[in-house]
């Protein structure tokens, strides 16, 4: 058996794995940190506590599951972003930013589905089908 050496921590582990002691995973999670704060773009409007609150508050009243997968597949997935309807870059007003009737929350999956969508679809329709979906979960299951 191939053998290869963590750069971080020394420890010899097999080829194809990853290292035993979790450095991979501990230094994407710092890498993904580094990116949130200071290279996302608009990182102003999520590096703050007002954000932090509209996206907790979006969580807790679709029950924290992803709406688009509920919808779309009739399948229960948790949610683990907040998706803005209308684009933070598209919104030139910047009102839509903090308003829960332009977020709904998806999971990764889901989250990357709807940016390819909004590429190859018409960009109006899909939002429409999301605005659509938030709209009928609170009328059906009575969102906070």
């Amino acid at each position: 058996m191939i053998y290869k050496v963590c750069p971080k921590c020394r420890t010899m582990y097999p080829v194809g794995e990853e290292c035993p002691k979790g450095c991979f995973a501990f230094t994407k999670k710092q890498n993904d940190k580094y990116y949130d704060k200071h290279s996302r773009k608009n990182a102003k409007v999520y590096n703050n506590r007002l954000w932090e609150r509209t996206r907790q508050s979006c969580l807790m009243r679709y029950d924290s599951i992803c709406v688009y997968s509920y919808f779309k597949y009739k399948k229960i997935v948790p949610a683990t972003l907040v998706h803005h309807i209308v684009e933070v870059s598209k919104d030139t007003t910047k009102k839509l930013i903090y308003d829960l009737d332009n977020l709904i929350p998806v999971s990764n999956e889901a989250h990357r589905e709807i940016h390819h969508r909004y590429k190859t679809e018409r960009l109006e329709d899909v939002q429409k089908e999301l605005k659509n979906y938030c709209t009928t979960y609170l009328f059906e299951v009575g969102g906070r």
